[in-house]
């Protein structure tokens, strides 16, 4: 895990950098978009790292074990329902219950368009973000601190490695300071969720890769739940959405261990 994070750290902050450097005009070109710069730190970096550390400490068999659970999608149906509509359903509930109205206009070409964003996010991005994040950072620490302290520790790591983002806006120093604490306060909420998750679903990072896109469906401006709820981008009732989620989450799970189902921590890969 040392190695992972001195290699993608430093390497993360100089990418995510440059298009807040191009924001406030010290590189030249205009304002450039933030995803080319995620997609080549995660694919070109981290995963290719995480790839050669798992090779080194625990051989071929422990890359294969990795990668399978990136496409390990063999548990209930139930949990299929609920990684898919959790997050969106629960945070169109809680901005009803705030004050906010929801419309349906339009809502099946709506549907359509936000599925078939969710499996390109899934696959270009997510799954392969997840692979590093859940499958080798969260569950390594996991089998070392239990599942609250590695989501915690694995938000860190999460949120850190994104502050350079947070810069390619006009931002007051309140305006920073609110958003890294909503970043970390999200983070560890979600990292939360997404260990929750690995248990209920055997371990599988798909399962946590399509959470995890559903969760920037549910409070990205412009994404599905946004255009379902009147008040603007949903921060707040995605945030409270997420808290909701693990804490019934949490629940299933201590009553699958009351009943002697299967809800041990994922198996290292």
């Amino acid at each position: 895990m040392t190695a992972l994070l001195a290699v993608t750290l430093p390497v993360g902050w100089a990418l995510l950098a440059v298009p807040a450097l191009a924001f406030h005009g010290i590189v030249p070109g205009g304002p450039l978009p933030d995803e080319p710069f995620v997609l080549a730190l995660t694919l070109l970096v981290m995963l290719p790292t995480v790839v050669a550390v798992t090779s080194v400490a625990d051989g071929r068999a422990g890359v294969r074990a990795l990668l399978a659970r990136a496409v390990r999608w063999r548990f209930g149906v139930g949990q299929w329902v609920a990684v898919l509509l959790a997050l969106p359903v629960t945070t169109l509930a809680v901005g009803a219950a705030l004050g906010r109205s929801v419309t349906a206009a339009e809502l099946p070409s709506l549907l359509g368009g936000a599925l078939v964003d969710l499996v390109i996010a899934v696959v270009v991005i997510n799954l392969w973000e997840e692979t590093v994040w859940a499958g080798f950072v969260q569950t390594r620490l996991e089998h070392r601190h239990g599942l609250v302290a590695a989501a915690v520790l694995t938000a860190v790591a999460f949120a850190g490695i994104h502050l350079p983002m947070l810069l390619a806006t006009e931002l007051t120093a309140s305006g920073l300071l609110g958003a890294v604490a909503y970043l970390f306060l999200a983070a560890v909420l979600v990292r939360l969720v997404v260990g929750l998750f690995l248990r209920l679903t055997a371990g599988s990072v798909l399962a946590v890769a399509v959470l995890h896109a559903t969760f920037n469906a549910s409070s990205g401006e412009g994404d599905v739940v946004d255009e379902l709820l009147s008040g603007g981008q949903p921060v707040l009732p995605a945030v409270a959405a997420v808290a909701l989620v693990a804490a019934v989450a949490a629940v299933l799970l201590a009553r699958r261990r009351a009943a002697g189902g299967r809800a041990e921590a994922p198996a290292r890969g």
